[in-house]
């Protein structure tokens, strides 16, 4: 299960923001300034940020109680490598994907996409793989969101 790493006030700063980069995107005379300043990749990981800050919500808690009980009944009902099959492996994927179209500097709409799923997919890779993609993941969340909080005066 994720943590609430950053506060609700935060995450909706992060939400709002990748908003506004992603309509500057699309004015003339701004889009060569966002283009430079790699505002795509910043608004995939502001999206992942507003994403883990829903868990703090009770909306957010609630779908990643979900995720969890359906990861931890898929584990136990059906077995091991099957519970590891349903969740496990689409949550590698995605993990794979987001951070592939990160570094290759190819973000589309479906990299903001998993951004925003990936935060509690995470919670569902087991052993120390997905041990260390939660520690990752939560770092970067925390770093992204104390900036934004930080920025926007939530701190």
């Amino acid at each position: 299960m994720i943590d609430a790493a950053v506060s609700a006030a935060a995450g909706g700063a992060c939400a709002g923001s990748a908003a506004l980069l992603f309509y500057a995107e699309k004015l003339p005379g701004l889009n060569k300034v966002t283009n430079k300043l790699h505002t795509d990749r910043a608004q995939a990981l502001l999206i992942a940020t507003a994403s883990a800050a829903m868990v703090a919500t009770p909306a957010g808690r609630w779908w990643n109680e979900t995720v969890n009980t359906v990861n931890n009944w898929a584990t136990s009902s059906i077995g091991e490598w099957t519970g590891l099959i349903i969740t496990g492996f689409p949550a590698l994927a995605v993990t794979f994907v987001f951070v592939n179209d990160l570094v290759t500097r190819k973000v589309e709409m479906r990299t903001r996409i998993l951004g925003a799923v990936l935060p509690v997919l995470a919670s569902t890779i087991p052993g120390p793989v997905g041990e260390f993609i939660q520690t990752s993941l939560a770092w970067v969340v925390t770093t992204v969101g104390r900036l934004v909080a930080g920025a926007f005066g939530l701190a």
